[in-house]
């Protein structure tokens, strides 16, 4: 078998150390000290630049390895079959998980007083990471290309390639058990969030990948992903009567 051809399994098994291994790695030693230091629009914006163009390569790479038919949909070999315990759990958590996921954007149409308090929230719940959230109209406009990039990018990468490496490629897991690694790794490549923000995404993994199970296509996660991540850009946006006040004289 060719060395540069994408049915080399070496360009699996390395594509799967990257996002298992090392991309923890950069998240914990690199990424989490870069937004402690944060100090500055230019800086926060740089980070936004790093995130978008480094998951689009890698996402490229993955549909080139594994072949976009075999990630746009589940594998369907052996394990393909959920057991009626898992598909309830899978059922009941993506039900909680999306309805909980978009409330902030559904509530904050109910007036500003709401979404004001959504945004505080998002501040208290994220930390010392919180430092990452748009203020500005352009970092607004970056953090929605993160939004899609992390929709689209994440999806293919955590869901579509690696449900495919675990289940028929690597460790030939169940597709459940496949899922709940996948999740996993999801949840450990967000290191920079804190041990919170590994849990929290970790169980966003586990919803996203009963969702492409159950949908039997990866365009569903792809969307709701994106809507969960953009709904930020709205709820955080400046408040409505802050463009409406005129600026004092200057003279």
């Amino acid at each position: 078998m060719p060395f540069l051809s994408p049915d080399n399994p070496l360009w699996s098994h390395l594509l799967a150390f990257l996002l298992i291994v090392l991309s923890p790695l950069v998240s914990y030693f690199y990424e989490r000290p870069f937004l402690r230091r944060i100090s500055s629009s230019a800086q926060k914006i740089r980070f936004y630049r790093y995130i978008v163009c480094a998951q689009w390569p890698f996402a490229a790479v993955a549909l080139w390895i594994a072949k976009p038919e075999n990630i746009f949909f589940p594998p369907s070999g052996h394990g393909g079959s959920v057991p009626p315990y898992a598909r309830i759990l899978f059922e009941t958590l993506l039900a909680a998980f999306f309805i909980l996921g978009l409330m902030p954007f559904f509530q904050s149409l109910r007036g500003e007083k709401v979404r004001a308090a959504y945004a505080a929230a998002y501040h208290r719940s994220l930390d010392d990471v919180s430092r990452l959230l748009p203020e500005t109209h352009r970092e607004r406009l970056w953090f929605a290309a993160i939004s899609v990039t992390a929709g689209v990018c994440e999806e293919i990468l955590c869901r579509g390639f690696m449900l495919r490496y675990l289940d028929g490629i690597a460790l030939h897991l169940s597709l459940p058990a496949a899922i709940f690694a996948a999740a996993a790794i999801f949840g450990i490549n967000h290191i920079y969030q804190g041990k919170l923000g590994i849990l929290k995404t970790s169980v966003a993994g586990l919803a996203f990948g009963g969702l492409f199970l159950f949908s039997g296509n990866l365009l569903l996660p792809m969307l709701l992903h994106t809507a969960i991540d953009l709904q930020t850009v709205f709820v955080l946006r400046p408040p409505a009567q802050q463009s409406a006040v005129p600026k004092p004289s200057q003279s």
